[in-house]
């Protein structure tokens, strides 16, 4: 496995993502760049293109938190490097980086341009569940026991994060989970795709094989009844996707999945922050989430790169117009608290979802070198 810095701050960063994406979907065109310091590596980057002139990150799509990757203390260098390097090459019109966090290598590259993107949430976890814990609402505090609880009455539970001798099962049930709550609102889901879930069986493998794969399924006599998809990559754990099975949604599943994902972040992987990733569903702040915006960075030459970053900049101002009346629509995956040492007491059955949807020195300027990539 690649050092923490050569596989970048996030997962979406990683060679796995990376090689995964190439290997899913070939790109129209591909460049891997090396930023070197004499022999010494101190940074790279992967790009494609997706139309003449536009260039992003390779393995954008679905990813979060895209950037040029630098060693740190070197981040400097790098983004000078970068520039120079763009500079000479007249055919790049428009460089696109949509979801980047601020801080972000590229923010430092002479020229780029910033918009505010999607919001992305966070947790600040601490050195132990116990704390965590603690600080949470009293509700969520006692609804965490309590649907555990009320899932024990109805048979045996169990809760198994995937391994190299279960990835194919549970994969299989995490996807069909996902797309069973999706189908219930009339809408596609993430995996209709057939190269989406290849893309996420070859993701799981290679993450398997790294142990940063976090793939939790929650099962009710042996039946899956909520899965949730998690991924570790440097000091952090990115929630990439949920589902769950509507059946049982009064004893919101979700809610205890969740919690066992937070736990196993921080006392299994010493996870500093859970990343909740794009939305800004209301079960993300019952957690005690903060918000993030991701920013959109873009370096556009002369007239025609400009135009091609000011439609960009609508497409995405468009998506996230969208995805916020999805979510005012269907409430994200959250629904108001419930006092559940209320419900015990009177007996009730828990017909009220609670978080349902819910089952994430600077040195002398190294050189660029660029080399073609190839499909793996």
């Amino acid at each position: 496995m690649p050092s923490a810095w050569r596989d970048g701050g996030s997962v979406f960063q990683s060679m796995a993502w990376l090689e995964s994406s190439l290997s899913a979907r070939k790109p129209r065109r591909f460049l891997g760049l090396r930023f070197r310091e004499g022999d010494i590596d101190r940074g790279w980057a992967a790009f494609e293109s997706p139309a003449s002139g536009w260039w992003r990150p390779a393995g954008s799509g679905g990813a979060d938190f895209l950037d040029v990757v630098a060693e740190p203390g070197y981040e400097e260098a790098v983004a000078n490097a970068f520039a120079r390097w763009f500079e000479g090459r007249r055919d790049w019109l428009w460089i696109d980086l949509p979801q980047a966090r601020p801080g972000s290598v590229v923010e430092r590259v002479p020229g780029v341009v910033a918009s505010e993107g999607e919001t992305c949430p966070f947790l600040v976890l601490p050195e132990d569940w116990e704390t965590f814990r603690r600080g949470l609402g009293k509700s969520l505090r006692g609804n965490i026991g309590y649907y555990g609880r009320a899932l024990a009455k109805l048979g045996e539970v169990e809760v198994r994060t995937a391994t190299a001798q279960t990835l194919e099962t549970d994969l299989d049930a995490f996807f069909t989970l996902h797309q069973q709550r999706w189908r219930a609102r009339w809408m596609p889901g993430a995996f209709a795709d057939s190269g989406a879930r290849a893309f996420h069986r070859d993701l799981a493998g290679r993450l398997v094989e790294q142990d940063r794969l976090r793939l939790h399924t929650l099962r009710l006599g042996g039946r899956p009844i909520a899965a949730i998809h998690c991924m570790v990559g440097g000091d952090e754990t990115a929630y990439y996707l949920g589902g769950f099975d509507p059946e049982f949604a009064r004893w919101s599943p979700g809610t205890v999945l969740t919690a066992h994902a937070i736990r196993t972040a921080i006392e299994r992987d010493g996870s500093r922050r859970f990343e909740f990733l794009r939305g800004d569903e209301r079960y993300k702040y019952a957690w005690g989430a903060k918000d993030r915006r991701n920013r959109r960075f873009g370096l556009a030459r002369g007239l025609a790169g400009e135009m091609l970053r000011r439609f960009g900049a609508r497409q995405l101002a468009a998506e996230m117009a969208l995805k916020g009346r999805m979510h005012s629509l269907h409430g994200g995956a959250g629904a108001r608290p419930v006092d559940a040492s209320r419900k015990e007491q009177d007996g009730s059955t828990g017909k009220e979802p609670v978080n349902g949807g819910a089952v994430g020195a600077s040195g002398t300027s190294p050189a660029a070198t660029a080399g073609k990539g190839t499909r793996r």
